[in-house]
């Protein structure tokens, strides 16, 4: 427990009692978790029935503030549940475990009133203090995680609110709670995305039962949080959980649900076939042919990501703004999307979806040319260097779903322009992403996005709104704006300067946006019905088992 839960207001510039290290990759035998006093487990013979869905990639961590990754958020969604939630059908904020909120005038405080009656799995209630001690964990992450810990991609709070609660730049001044049901969050400027962020699986409310400053591994080791589903056991080959008996919502329609990880396409079609799965996400064009000859249900997602090609602008020769010209001149995107992307995707000219419909008609194009690429790449003197090209394996993403062959398409495009190419292929599961912000050597690589919540801060934010690893990219010009359009109310005026964060972006060419993807599912007999959402709000409670 918390020994500053019994603080009901909490501040910038607390101490931290202990760091441990960050809970790595959950071994290959799965663990199982604590039972909570209030469930009871049915024996191991006469498990109840469930379904069982396929995943791309190992879930990372239960710790849903490390989330980062489409595959531990969507476990993390069904565990942890936020203040705000998003409604299935208009993508909107609607009640979660805030039943209602309200800005005051000048957008600096939000006051959100709780949910009575809500239990989290280890049998504690949700209050507001417990809210609080959450605000106070991810606002000290930059503390609780080792110094000499691995490099990482931004986390949720720190993009979200401009840093930790330790530093200058950090937006939220103080969380606090005023009765037992009413939490208000005080911030430094005006956030206008506030409630959509905090709708983000990162923003999941954990018990304080188990958070610690001295064990932050803890959450980790024991996910209690107040969804609909708790864990069972966690593995790199499957996570299983089942329904929690007392949700404040009901009991789910399905009893159990296992998310098996089956990095390889083929696979997950395979299971498929087999009756061995009931929902086959990511599927790819190659595939397609198989489902429907088969009669499945195939459910499409609007675009709401973005693929992309990331620079090393630290690297001796694509830190010349005029070779990665040359590059993004050597790519064919049509090619690309027709060949491995689903009917429906498009080349990427900008960073966000037309959805959000910020796209600049400003903004650079590079329009695929050899000649002009050719010339270009000419002209900056380079003279066939290898360049350390990192794209991963054995995995699906919702913005990539079949990274060796899209790989192999942009490899062979820049080749033939006088690029000298090394592949650098890690496994997604082996450390990819880590991988590749580590090697200072790395000239560029593939990675995407998806879109967290309807805002372009979504995209922008994690991406450029501070100087990462990723692409060592530093423009004070892009930072402040992106940090004022997140303070202005008017929606059109906020619009006006992501465009024009998204010309300097296409000008400067930290990194090329490639396709704005369609992804899809296929359900199994098992299943009637999977609910869909763009930013991946999928919620295994509103799965439609079969009769």
């Amino acid at each position: 427990m918390l020994s500053a839960i019994e603080r009901r207001r909490f501040l910038g510039g607390f101490g931290v009692a202990g760091v441990a290290g960050v809970l790595q990759r959950p071994s290959s035998g799965a663990h199982a978790l604590p039972t909570p006093a209030s469930d009871t487990e049915a024996p191991a013979d006469t498990e109840p029935e469930g379904i069982v869905l396929s995943a791309v990639s190992s879930v990372v961590s239960m710790d849903p503030a490390l989330a980062v990754d489409t595959e531990t958020e969507r476990v993390c969604r069904q565990v942890f549940e936020t203040l705000v939630g998003i409604d299935g059908d208009t993508g909107a904020t609607a009640p979660l475990l805030a039943t209602d909120w309200e800005a005051s005038r000048n957008g600096l405080r939000y006051t959100f009133t709780l949910r009575e009656g809500v239990t989290f799995h280890d049998g504690s209630a949700l209050t507001a203090d417990v809210v609080v001690a959450n605000f106070r964990r991810w606002g000290q992450m930059n503390q609780l995680l080792p110094e000499d810990g691995p490099a990482r991609t931004t986390l949720a709070f720190e993009s979200l609110f401009g840093g930790f609660m330790d530093e200058e730049a950090c937006l939220l001044e103080s969380a606090e709670a005023t009765d037992d049901f009413t939490v208000e969050l005080t911030l430094k400027e005006r956030l206008v995305f506030l409630p959509e962020a905090l709708a983000m699986p990162p923003f999941g409310i954990a018990s304080a039962e188990v958070l610690s400053d001295s064990d932050p591994e803890r959450l980790a080791r024991e996910p209690m949080g107040t969804g609909a589903y708790r864990i069972v056991n966690v593995g790199e080959d499957e996570v299983v959980l089942e329904a929690f008996t007392d949700y404040w919502d009901g009991v789910p329609p399905a009893p159990r649900v296992a998310v098996r990880t089956l990095p390889r396409s083929f696979d997950r079609l395979r299971e498929l076939q087999r009756g061995e799965i009931d929902v086959y996400d990511y599927i790819t064009a190659d595939n397609l042919r198989s489902l429907v000859q088969a009669g499945r249900l195939i459910l499409q997602r609007d675009p709401f990501s973005v693929l992309y090609l990331g620079f090393n602008l630290d690297h001796p020769i694509m830190g010349d703004r005029d070779v990665r010209e040359a590059a993004a001149r050597a790519i064919d995107l049509n090619a690309l999307v027709e060949s491995y992307f689903l009917e429906g995707t498009r080349p990427a000219y900008h960073f966000t979806p037309a959805a959000l419909e910020v796209q600049s008609e400003e903004a650079s194009r590079y329009s695929f040319n050899v000649e002009e690429a050719q010339a270009l790449l000419e002209e900056t003197g380079y003279d066939g260097e290898p360049l350390p090209f990192y794209y991963p394996m054995n995995a699906t993403r919702s913005y990539f779903p079949r990274p060796e062959a899209v790989f192999a398409s942009v490899a062979r495009d820049l080749t033939a322009v006088g690029f000298n190419i090394r592949p650098q292929p890690v496994s997604w599961d082996g450390g990819y992403v880590q991988s590749l912000l580590e090697d200072d050597k790395r000239a560029m690589h593939l990675l995407g996005r998806n879109g967290g919540y309807r805002s372009p801060h979504s995209f922008f934010g994690p991406l450029f709104s501070q100087q990462t690893p990723e692409f060592n990219y530093d423009s004070e010009q892009v930072r402040e704006l992106i940090n004022t359009a997140r303070s202005v109310a008017d929606e059109q005026r906020r619009n006006d300067i992501y465009r024009e964060v998204s010309d300097l972006v296409a000008e400067d060419l930290p990194a090329l946006p490639l396709v704005h993807p369609i992804s899809g599912v296929a359900l199994g007999r098992g299943v009637t019905d999977y609910p869909m959402s763009p930013v991946l709000h999928e919620l295994f409670k509103n799965i439609i088992p079969a009769e």
